[in-house]
Order: structure tokens, then sequence, then C-alpha cells
């Protein structure tokens, strides 16, 4: 029986356009059309069709025309989310245990980010979700902005170039993160000096839908060869753009910002001070989206443009720390309120995908993306030798093509649940380092100064085939996940000089990594559902790798010390198991435990050596990840009033990684050698807790998160452990905060059509003291920092957002960001318009 707040809630009338045919594919119009959220049972619609609905009926109606016949009933368990039960179900209640033991879908098309906000809520395991809504909330100068409100999670150098380089618990680079957009990968890595190396990933923050990140080994396709956590950006579908009961429409959306110029003075060594306004509209982003729904298609092609130029940093704010050599260093050469060189970024996406409906069992989706950016970047080595040295440089460039294809069979039957995926992306980069030169005419001159120009393509090909099925046993219901996935990663760097200040010096010839690193896996997980409190899931994960070297010979040194390095093959494999429980002593309470194992091996870069300035090390062996963690989930709609919602998250984690890799002293070192090389040290060790939780009454919301490192641990041997830094390691520019906070407040007026809030974000120390040599190492002090947001619909089509990040103006460095200081205060105004 729908209750009566629902009833209310739904009265009204609205234009449904919804065809007769399958069932599943009725589901999803209606979602769409109605703005509402249904949770069912995969299996329940399976081979069923419907006669549709169409014309002028409340959502009530329409969903009752489209269920006739089917003995399929449904229920509001929310304001504004319907269950669906099967003939003979006895659910009453508000929330279905057995729905999500049963892998409930949400079908919500466009909507779906509601619906799978909650997901973290519901799983055991670390698991975060970003809607599209947040991201749109607080849309940041960069696109790794969008994970300040989630806990564990950072984006490493967020302002220093256009790409995404995610940090999960003190994880990052190598491959450690797996970043996939659309289930596909752009694998790179980019050496920066000091900073170590980088992975990077580019993303329109336009054509995100929706982010789901797991932290820790992941299971299925997406976590093969990884053992920090996985990243999947959804980007936008049909029904993000479509207006309800519209078969074709248009998005547009266009934003523009003050606190930047586009004034980009190569070889300038003066900061401008002197900030454009927001109605200059120096700064500026665009997008335009088109797509259509029929029966047996729906196509979608979408363009974005955005220019940002040099931010200005803020002008309060503490500007010098205390080093460990007792001296009083700077946090920046860019000094309060000046322009942030090398902070700029002008890029073009393109977007098109199409499904086909093959028949009401089968679909086909391919797509194709388009990145291209010029974007300002500073190695780190120009970051910490002095203001006289600190310059504009001339803009890098990347390339992004992406391909896919995907495959879904799903009949009426509990056993199959098919899909085939296969991709393959293309990312050709040239990035720019200079040496710290002094600008010093007549006799030192900005046309004598040297450029480290460094180009690289990689292909990344992937495959994977998976099937899911759900068994009714004696002894409960069992779920069963399995498949097979292949990656193969084939990159190709070019020769270049590096380390000099003017051309007139010789540099040191380096050579960009050559060669291919394949990883694949076969899997099974498996949910077993022994009653309506107590639930096991487990997996086994064998993975596989090889590497081949195909840049040649390397000679370095010279005389007796001459090195010639061939690395000409890797490979090796291993079985990584998981297992969890669950107790549910309480609807919408869960309790778990849980233990995986992951596996990542090495990198190219590390193994073969490149231009890290690493020698080779054939002994080299993968990661291994053991991790624990303890967990409470809790989820209840009318906690207080009967249409307000509650969600809630805590989990304490142990995360150990054995054979970890580190940068090391070359132990071959002499004259003309590399100083380091790479070799596995014992363990690394990370140890925290971390929380977030929603409250949400329609007129009043509330999100929260924490992060908490209680402990980390280096261990060079078995029995040399230390809460410190490794000397000459990587991992000292990876280390997160020791906690970390965020609490966004918010209130909806005027019939929900005015949302007015803000933002704060509390963020503490380093969680390891500084080594000796600090100027290698990413630092910043403990800074708040607040945001605020507003917006309003103006009619069905438009909506208009203000955003301002900053409010006090702070100046302050980001968590992990490197001796860049963070925007100043921005404002934003923006409008999305639907047609």
């Amino acid at each position: 029986m729908t209750p009566a707040m629902a009833q209310s809630t739904q009265s009204t009338t609205k234009s449904f356009s919804i065809p007769a045919g399958s069932l599943t594919s009725a589901l999803n119009s209606f979602a769409a059309q109605s703005g509402l959220q249904i949770l069912f049972d995969a299996s329940l619609a399976n081979g069923k069709s419907t006669g549709g609905a169409s014309g002028s009926l409340t959502p009530n109606e329409a969903l009752s025309n489209i269920l006739a016949g089917t003995g399929i009933t449904y229920r509001y368990t929310g304001q504004s989310t319907i269950t669906l039960d099967g003939p003979g179900s006895t659910n009453t209640g508000a929330n279905i245990d057995g729905a999500i033991a049963l892998d409930t879908i949400d079908v919500g098309g466009g909507q779906s980010s509601a619906a799978s906000a909650d997901t973290p809520y519901e799983t055991p395991g670390s698991t975060s979700f970003i809607t599209s809504s947040q991201i749109e909330r607080f849309p940041g100068t960069t696109a790794g902005d969008i994970f300040k409100n989630t806990p564990g999670v950072i984006s490493a150098m967020n302002h220093n170039g256009s790409s995404v380089d995610v940090n999960i618990r003190g994880m990052q680079g190598m491959n450690r993160v797996k970043v996939t957009i659309d289930g596909t990968q752009q694998t790179t890595s980019t050496w920066r000096g000091y900073l170590g190396a980088d992975d990077r990933t580019y993303v329109d923050p336009d054509f995100i839908s929706g982010v789901s990140i797991e932290k820790g080994p992941a299971g299925g396709a997406a976590g093969a060869g990884s053992n920090g956590g996985v990243v999947e950006f959804s980007t936008i579908g049909v029904n993000d753009i479509l207006l309800p009961g519209k078969t074709e429409g248009v998005r547009l959306r266009m934003s523009t910002n003050d606190n930047a110029t586009s004034n980009i003075r190569e070889t300038a060594f003066d900061q401008s001070t002197d900030a454009p306004g927001l109605l200059d509209f120096d700064n500026k982003t665009g997008s335009a989206a088109f797509a259509a729904t029929r029966e047996n298609f729906d196509v979608l092609v979408a363009v974005a443009k955005r220019k940002q130029g040099n931010y200005f940093v803020g002008k309060n704010g503490p500007t010098k720390y205390w080093t460990s050599q007792g001296s009083n260093a700077p946090l920046s050469y860019t000094n309060p309120g000046e322009e942030m060189f090398n902070s700029s970024e002008e890029t073009f996406s393109a977007l098109a995908k199409a499904t086909i409906r093959l028949d009401e069992e089968q679909t086909l989706d391919i797509g194709y993306q388009r990145f291209s950016s010029r974007f300002g970047e500073t190695i780190g080595s120009l970051l910490v030798t002095g203001d006289q040295s600190f310059r504009q440089l001339p803009l890098a460039h990347a390339e992004v093509d992406t391909y896919t294809a995907r495959y879904r069979w799903n009949p009426q039957s509990d056993l199959i649940d098919l899909r085939a995926n296969v991709w393959a992306t293309d990312v050709q980069s040239r990035t720019v380092s200079v040496g710290p030169a002094i600008y010093f005419p007549p006799f030192l001159t900005k046309e004598m100064m040297a450029l480290d120009t460094r180009y690289s393509e990689t292909w990344t090909y992937g495959a994977d085939i998976s099937n899911t099925s759900f068994l009714d046993t004696a002894i409960g219901n069992l779920k069963l996940a399995y498949g097979a996935a292949y990656t193969l990663e084939d990159t190709k760097g070019k020769p270049y000089l590096s380390g000099r200040a003017y051309k007139t010096e010789i540099g040191v010839p380096l050579q960009g990594s050559v060669g291919t690193r394949d990883v694949a896996r076969a899997f099974m997980d498996g949910e077993w559902k022994a009653s309506e409190w107590l639930k096991f899931n487990g997996g086994l994960r064998y993975d596989y790798f090889s590497i081949e070297d195909k840049g040649g010979p390397r000679v370095s040194g010279s005389g007796n010390n001459t090195h010639i390095a061939v690395y000409a093959d890797k490979s090796g494999g291993r079985l990584n198991p998981m297992a969890s429980v669950t107790v549910t002593p309480l609807n919408g309470l869960q309790l778990y435990a849980q233990y995986e194992e992951g596996f990542r091996p090495p990198s190219l870069r590390e193994t073969i050596g490149s231009d890290s300035g690493l020698a080779p090390n054939p002994a080299l062996e993968p990661e291994l990840a053991k991790n624990w963690e303890f967990g409470v989930n809790y989820m209840k709609d009318g906690l207080l009033t009967d249409d307000d919602k509650a969600r809630f998250k805590f989990a304490y984690f142990r995360n150990n990684y054995e054979n970890y890799i580190a940068r090391v002293p070359n132990p071959n070192i002499g004259q003309g050698l590399p100083f380091y090389s790479v070799d596995n040290i014992a363990t690394a060790r990370f140890n925290g807790f971390e929380a977030m939780a929603e409250y949400d009454i329609g007129y009043f919301f509330a999100q929260a998160s924490l992060t908490y490192y209680t402990d980390f641990e280096f261990c060079k041997t078995k029995s040399t452990c230390a809460s410190a830094n490794l000397t000459n390691d990587y991992a000292a520019n990876h280390l997160p905060p020791e906690i970390s906070r965020s609490l966004t407040l918010g209130v909806r007026l005027l019939d929900q059509k005015l949302v007015v809030g803000g933002r704060v974000i509390d963020v503490g120390k380093r969680m390891g003291p500084l080594p000796a040599s600090a100027q290698q190492t990413n630092f910043w002090l403990p800074y708040t920092v607040y945001d605020g947001f507003a917006s309003y619909e103006f009619n069905d089509n438009t909506t208009f957002s203000l955003n301002v990040e900053n409010l006090t103006n702070r100046y302050y460095v980001d968590a992990l960001n490197g001796w860049m200081p963070s925007p100043g205060r921005t404002v934003r105004v923006g409008m999305t318009a639907k047609f």
C-alpha cells in the first residue's frame, strides 16, 4: 500500500510517453520521466513485456499501467524511491534485506546518482560514491577537486597540470590506484623530478555522471593489477539530458569565474597581482549535449570547452614554516595575492555514445571520447630552487582518444547476466621541464634558457568478460560473479636531454619508457546469504603479468664504470583471496569484517628504469596487499520524521603491503651511473579509520566525512621498522594528512527551487615528519577552508548556480600539492538549460 505521504508527493500529473515493449526499458523510461528511483531484483523483470503508459498521468497511474498484467507490485520506500515486489511477496516494510542480497539494481537512468549514493552504506567494505549533484555543487578549479569530500581519497598535485593522480590511504603512483572512465584506462606515467612520478588520467567534469571508489584490492575485472584501490568514472547518459516525457533533448551548460588571468606570458618571471573580475569573462566553460531515445536505440553526442587561466593565490594566512634544521622556510615562492604560474588549462572534449537494443535480452553500447588540453605545469626542481628562477613555462599538451564497445546478454534466467567489453585508449603527451635558470640580462637572456621537451605515447588495450548467476539452494541464496580480464599497456617514449638550465649546457641524455606490460585476471566472487541476518562473501582472483623492455641496451658511465642495462622480460602471477562476513542484527544496520589480498606488479617505469634516473633491478618483486577492515553501515528512512533519511558508515582499516617497492641508493653507484634504483622493502603499513554520514529531511541536508590515520610504518626489513619517511623514496610525497574533515550543510527553500549552503574543509598536518631533505618533499601547514554554494531552479528547464571557493581568501597549500598555493577567493556563476 502506498503511504499517504507518497500519495501526496506524487499527486501531480505529468506527461508520460513510454512505449510498449521490454519491461526493463519501460521502467528505465519511467524513472527518467518521473524523477523517481526504482529498486528491484534484476531477474524480476527479465523477459517480461508491458503495454507502456502514455498521456497526462500521475506517476502512480503511469507505473500501475506499466506493471499491469505482470504480477509485480510496487511500494514507496522513501520520498522518491519505489521498490518492486514479485508475485506473492509479503514485504511491507521500508526496506527489503533480501532485495539487497539479490543484487538490487537501480534503473533510474539519469537519476541513478541518488540511488547509487546509497551503495557505500550497504556494502561490506570501504566504498564511496560521488554524485553528479555533488560535483555541480562544488565545481572547483580542477577535476581533482571533486574528491575533497571523500574520506581517504586525495588528488595529488591537484593544481599542477590538468590530470587526476589519485592517492587512496597513502597508496599512489606506479599503477597502485587504478582509475577508469567507462571501464577504460589511461595508463600514463610522467617523471616529476623531486616529486617522483605521477599517474595521469584526463577527464572533463562536465561529462561525469558519477564516481565509484573502492579502497584496497578490488574484485571483478576492474581490480586486476592494483592494490591501492579503484576509481571508476561514469560519463553522462541519455537520461542525464532528456526532460521527463521527452524522447529528444539538448542540455546547455556554461559558467564563468574570476580570480584568474588568461594572459599567459611565456618565460615571464614577474608574477601579476592584478586579478580580473567576474564580468571580464576571461575564464569560462561551456558544454552542449544532444540525446535521443527510441524503442531500439539511444544516442548521445556532447562537446565541452573550458578556458582557465593562471589563478591567483589567497592573501590571508601563514607563509613560512620551521624546518627540521631550525630554519624558517617559505611555503612557496609565490607570495600572497600573486599569480600562480603554470596553473592554466585550455581544454576541448567530445563524447559520443550509442546504445542498441538488439532485442529484449541483448544490448550493445559503443562509444568514443576525445580529450585535448594545453595546460601549465611545473616540475618540482623549479618550485624549490628560488624565486629568481621560478617562471612561466610553455604549455604542455595532452591528447586522449578512447574507443569502447560493451555487450550485455540478460535473458530470463537466474543463471545468465553476461557482459563482454573491449576498448582501446591512445594517450599522446608533450610535457615541458626546465632547469633552475636565472634571468640576468644581458648576460643571461630568456632565449638562452633550455627546455626539456618530453614526448610519449601510450596505447592501452583491454577486454573482459563476466557473468553473474543466482542460485536458490537449500542452504540459502547464492550469488556468483566470475570472468576474466586482460589489459595491454604499450608505451613509447623518446630520448631527450635533461638537467640543462641553458641551451649551451650538455645535459643528461635520458630515454623515456619503451615497452609493454600485460596484466590478466581470472576471478570468481561469491555471496552466500545463509539467513536474513547473516551473509558471507568470498573470492579468488588469479592475477598474472608480464613486462618487456623494448628500449634496447642503455649505456651509462664510462671507463671502468661503464654499465649496460638490458631488461628484457619479467613475468609472474599469484592467487589472491578475499573473505568477509556481514551480520544484520536490525533492519538497515550492518556489522562486517573483511580480509583481502591484492597484487600490484612492478610498473614499466620501475622495471625499465627509463628517464627517472633509476637503475633497473631485475630482481624486483610485485607488491602484495594483505588488508583487514572492520566496519558498521547504517541506513534508515524515517528516522525522526516520516520523510527523512539518515546514512552512516564507519570503517577501521589495517593495510599491510609486503614487498613494497621503494626508491633506494644504487648499489652499483659510480661515475656517470644513476644515483638511485628501486628495490622491495619488507612492509609498508597504514592504519586508521574513516567515517561518513548523511542526513536529509527535504528542506535541510547535511554531509560529513572524517579520515584519521592512527599509525603508519615503513619496514626496510622485518625487524627494522619506523613511523618515518624512507630516505630518498617517493613515498615521502605520498603521505596524506594525519586527520582531515569536511562538513556540508544546506537548505532548500521556495518549494525546494532555491538551494543554499556551505562547506568547511579542515586538514591537519602531514602524517609523518619531514625528512632531512625537506625541499624534496610535499609540505603544507594545517588549514581550514570555507566554500559557499547556491542554486535556483528558475523553471523546469533552467537552473542558475553560484559557487564561492575559499570564502576567507586564505593563503594555503593543499595537502599533497607540493609548494603550489591553492586558489584564493574565487566566484563562479553558471547556468544549465534543458530543452
